[in-house]
């Protein structure tokens, strides 16, 4: 499942590409403290309220395109070992798609496409008596 939506914003599409790969400015925007590497592969982990959130830079075009994907909560960041239950898009995602305005250059189009966490087909925990 996924969400998409476009918004006009009246601001250049370097400011609006600022606020989303400045950690600071992303911060703001979704509401816990963000660490994040901004180049494809890197890292990203948000803070809210003491619940860590990480995922990985999938895409980026600078001044175009930006995707995150969510791990799932169980899933560390780096090295990996152990089964692989939850691949590491089941997380969910984020992607945001900049485009000037053509006939005004000092506003941009947003899209912004969320898409939801992959419910896993396994059964997190089995309790055995």
């Amino acid at each position: 499942m996924e969400v998409r939506r476009t918004v006009l914003l009246p601001t250049p599409v370097e400011t609006v590409w600022a606020a989303l790969t400045e950690a600071g400015r992303l911060s703001a925007w979704l509401g816990g403290d963000v660490d994040l590497e901004p180049f494809p592969g890197g890292q990203i982990v948000m803070n809210e309220d003491g619940r860590l959130r990480r995922g990985v830079i999938v895409d980026l075009e600078p001044l175009r395109h930006l995707e995150i994907r969510w791990l799932p909560a169980s899933r560390r960041m780096g090295f990996l070992w152990g089964s692989d239950d939850e691949p590491a898009g089941t997380g969910g995602g984020i992607e945001f798609v900049l485009a000037p305005v053509p006939e005004n250059a000092a506003c941009t189009y947003l899209t912004v496409v969320e898409r939801a966490p992959v419910p896993s087909a396994s059964p997190a925990a089995l309790a055995v008596a």
